[in-house]
């Protein structure tokens, strides 16, 4: 019973790494035409986790290390990049849902509701 807890949190900050990251793809999304705007995503989720179970809560997007492209005024956004990003993130926070989902299911069939 206590895994599923462990479990539950886990889905929990998977949720909350997938919102931080369709946050940074809104603004990246948001300054597409800003002249030397770098893009930005989230940390790795690892990273993201033990940060935020430590109680962190700044730092959790980073310059993008590979922008697929540098405009001629030094903007590194590509609307394109920023919305298979917006997809990936969009599937991470379902999954996350679905593991919350089917953790409570299991616990309520334990507890017999």
């Amino acid at each position: 019973m206590i895994g599923s807890l462990d479990i539950l949190r886990m889905a929990q900050s998977y949720a909350a790494h997938a919102a931080t990251r369709q946050q940074a793809i809104a603004q990246n999304v948001a300054n597409a035409d800003t002249p030397g705007y770098r893009s930005r995503d989230a940390i790795p989720f690892a990273e993201f986790w033990s940060q935020t179970s430590a109680g962190a809560t700044g730092g959790l997007t980073r310059p993008d290390d590979h922008p697929a492209t540098v405009a001629p005024d030094g903007n590194t956004v590509s609307i394109e990049f920023e919305m298979m990003r917006a997809v990936s993130a969009r599937q991470q926070h379902e999954t996350a849902l679905g593991i919350y989902s089917s953790a409570r299911d299991l616990m309520r069939a334990v507890i017999g509701k």
